[in-house]
């Protein structure tokens, strides 16, 4: 029996300020930017994004990090484990200090093929 191999991926979160003061898509002088999580993954054909959460209102972010208990930072990640699940991603230990460093793993097989390895595979078909 061959064994699995495994992609993996970790949580990670991503901000976009705005500190000129005008506005980015709905963003004031007063919350200054977006956050959202992204599934930074990495496996047998490298580094790609897994997952991306929806980009939500910064707001007063207590030292650069999402609030736990606020609820938008809470509903992005929500939203972002259940896609990740959805895809066949599961739960494992070894993620970060941060309440959103959750790690998953996923078996390299169901990792659909990124667009230069069609290419290959195309190449050398012909």
């Amino acid at each position: 029996m061959k064994p699995t191999n495994w992609d993996y991926c970790t949580i990670i979160f991503r901000t976009y300020h705005n500190s000129g003061g005008g506005g980015y898509a709905g963003v004031t002088a007063f919350n200054l930017g977006l956050l959202w999580f992204e599934a930074d993954a990495k496996g047998e054909n490298g580094r790609f994004t897994a997952g991306k959460s929806a980009e939500v209102p910064f707001a007063q972010v207590s030292e650069g990090y999402p609030q736990e208990k606020h609820p938008a930072h809470q509903e992005a990640y929500r939203n972002l484990v259940f896609a990740l699940k959805k895809d066949g991603w599961e739960p494992v230990s070894g993620g970060g200090a941060g309440w959103w460093e959750h790690r998953f793993r996923r078996a390299t097989s169901q990792t659909s093929d990124s667009f230069l390895q069609k290419i290959r595979s195309l190449w050398r078909a012909t």
